[in-house]
């Protein structure tokens, strides 16, 4: 007679339950809904009704010690009376172990499922087996239309931030189920918020952490931030100040203008933010790509000490070396610490300018910490260390191949990218390369501003018109060091990769 491979487990489990102790021996039907939730959740290779497999002793005690190592039990190997109570907890639908019964030794105790989402905009919503048992289930990311789904039991009582410990906690509840739908696994961790078992509340949802398991996970999936000086602002960010109070309906006031026209006197990267200053008026643009207001903020209730007479910022950065912030307007600048004036007025001369000199444009460029002075169609290059600017300035800016004369300002994204502004169009230059995008200018509204994209092609038309490069060299950057008759143009690609050849700009 051929027995079904889930009977022989259930006789073999049972035999080894009766060499055990008989204090403590669990009844047949416990045995029996071991051996199913051992299937159904991974730890057991479902039966294949085909064949009559007779599974090993030690497999069958492999199985159970994981689904007590998962549980924060003793590993007994057996299916002692905690281990029955463990199976009988509320927990997650989905399995433990991925894969073909993997009991498999890990030294990461997170699991990942094998898939990852290619998109970052995640929504969730909503059927089960009713109070108590399955709470909710997600499904892992991938293309089928119900992947990164989440489902809660609506029977079950849920809380939120509830410390009387009644009910089934929401938060908790939902953190586990989106680890499943961004690709995590359960895991063994402690401390880990995916285990397989309801662990209960985490306390106040606004103060609650993942744990380093699950981090560790995520960032296998997806990858970390990447930390260079301009990804993540090493200090806090700017915080608003307080709100004025309101003006009396006839009050005059100043005409708002329409962001969606560009044109701006300054355009600059401030502690991860994007700052557009037109007039007495500026926009911040926050990491994440949206704006803090559509309608601007007034200039002078923001930097707290700027001069009343100061109407129009032409150009601003934030000092590398100690996080200042510097904003220029005619032939001064003034230092600001956070958005506390500090001094009076300064003369551009501090910076090695001639007397009565004005900017239109400043940025600190991470590739060499330097920071550039823009006036018309030529530039100077500071060096903040030394204090002084680098010998051999001016020079010519379409050095920068393809940057428009005069921009109304350049600033280098968090990514490290380095932007000019002209008008309503930008030009993009890769991270640490002196030449424009090939799809360079683009308008910059739709991308910056949250405006409309407009109906002329900006390429054709209106791309302003670049002043010929002087000389009779065509490269962008010169050569301090180098021997041998190799063509500048040919090198020019591999100078970030050799040593004893530097470049600048």
């Amino acid at each position: 007679m051929r027995l079904q491979a889930l009977d022989l487990w259930l006789l073999v489990l049972l035999l080894v339950l009766l060499l055990q102790p008989v204090h403590g021996t669990p009844r047949a039907q416990d045995v029996s809904l071991g051996v199913d939730w051992l299937t159904r959740y991974g730890y057991l290779p479902p039966a294949d009704p085909s064949q009559a497999q007779l599974q090993s002793l030690e497999k069958l005690q492999d199985a159970i010690k994981v689904m007590q190592r998962f549980a924060g039990l003793p590993e007994t190997g057996q299916m002692d009376t905690e281990t029955i109570a463990a199976m009988h907890k509320p927990r997650c639908s989905l399995p433990d172990i991925l894969g073909a019964a993997g009991l498999v030794r890990r030294r990461r105790r997170y699991a990942l499922s094998g898939s990852v989402w290619k998109k970052r905009t995640l929504t969730w919503s909503y059927p089960f087996d009713g109070p108590g048992g399955t709470l909710a289930h997600a499904f892992f990311p991938g293309e089928h239309p119900i992947s990164g789904d989440t489902h809660f039991d609506d029977e079950e009582t849920w809380t939120f931030g509830s410390q009387d410990g009644e009910g089934t906690d929401l938060f908790a509840v939902a953190v586990h189920e989106f680890g499943h739908a961004l690709g995590l696994g359960h895991s063994s961790a402690p401390d880990s918020i995916m285990r397989p078992f309801y662990q209960g509340p985490v306390g106040d949802p606004g103060k609650y952490r993942l744990s380093r398991d699950d981090r560790d996970g995520l960032q296998q999936l997806y990858g970390k931030v990447s930390h260079t000086p301009y990804d993540k602002p090493t200090r806090k960010p700017l915080a608003p100040p307080p709100q004025p109070p309101a003006l009396p309906p006839d009050s005059p006031s100043t005409p708002v203008p329409d962001r969606c026209e560009g044109n701006f006197d300054a355009i600059a990267n401030i502690r991860g933010e994007t700052f557009f200053f037109k007039g007495p008026w500026f926009w911040r643009l926050q990491p994440s790509g949206q704006l803090v207001s559509p309608r601007p903020a007034r200039l002078h209730r923001f930097w707290e000490g700027l001069p009343t007479h100061v109407r129009v910022i032409q150009a601003a950065y934030a000092r590398p070396l100690d996080g200042r912030i510097i904003l220029f307007s005619g032939p001064h600048f003034w230092v600001f610490q956070d958005r506390q004036l500090e001094g009076a007025a300064r003369p551009l001369v501090e910076f090695g300018l001639p007397p009565g000199e004005e900017v239109d444009a400043v940025f600190s460029w991470p590739l060499n910490g330097k920071t550039y002075l823009i006036r018309g169609q030529q530039y100077w290059r500071y060096d903040e260390e030394a204090a002084r600017l680098d010998p051999g300035y001016p020079r010519v800016l379409s050095r920068w191949e393809g940057a428009p004369p005069a921009p109304d300002d350049v600033t280098v994204s968090n990514t490290g990218d380095t932007y000019f502004f002209k008008g309503t169009l930008f030009w993009r230059f890769a991270k640490g390369s002196v030449k424009s995008e090939s799809d360079s200018p683009q308008p910059m509204g739709p991308k910056w501003l949250d405006c409309p994209a407009p109906s002329y092609d900006p390429q054709v038309p209106n791309r302003p018109k670049m002043t010929p490069r002087t000389g009779t060299c065509d490269c962008q950057c010169e050569l301090n060091q180098a021997t041998g008759p190799l063509s500048v143009t040919l090198l020019l690609p591999l100078l970030p990769f050799l040593t004893g050849v530097a470049f600048s700009c």
